[in-house]
């Protein structure tokens, strides 16, 4: 389904930009009742926007794109446009499981593999 330098790709590119959430946290339901709650999500941002448009195609346009606007930084000057890939919960997991061979840093490949491990456990 996808070929080896699509995966490849897209898994340099979580590596270097990409940020992987994973988390518990407390949520209240309709009854408020309290209960913990996984969290587990990719983001990847680029002002390359064209970039971000085709990793996304490429993967089937799961999760969800946003804008950035520019704004000013501390020393006065304004920055590029952003665009943010979302990706979250089972899309992310599967996500995961094709890029996961080819990711290379250290601490994105072990929460990569606890969130891997923590879902097929379930």
């Amino acid at each position: 389904m996808f070929n080896q330098a699509t995966l490849s790709y897209c898994a340099s590119f979580i590596d270097g930009e990409g940020y992987i959430e994973w988390c518990v946290r407390p949520k209240k339901n309709g009854k408020g009742k309290i209960y913990n709650t996984h969290i587990y999500r990719l983001e990847l941002c680029n002002t390359d926007q064209d970039l971000i448009k085709s990793i996304h195609k490429d993967f089937g346009e799961e999760g969800t794109l946003n804008y950035v606007k520019p704004r000013i930084t501390d020393k006065g000057t304004w920055t590029k446009p952003q665009l943010v890939w979302h990706i979250s919960y089972r899309k992310f997991y599967r996500l995961l499981r094709l890029v996961l061979p080819f990711m290379r840093q250290k601490d994105k490949v072990d929460k990569a593999q606890a969130i891997v491990e923590w879902v097929e456990s379930r």
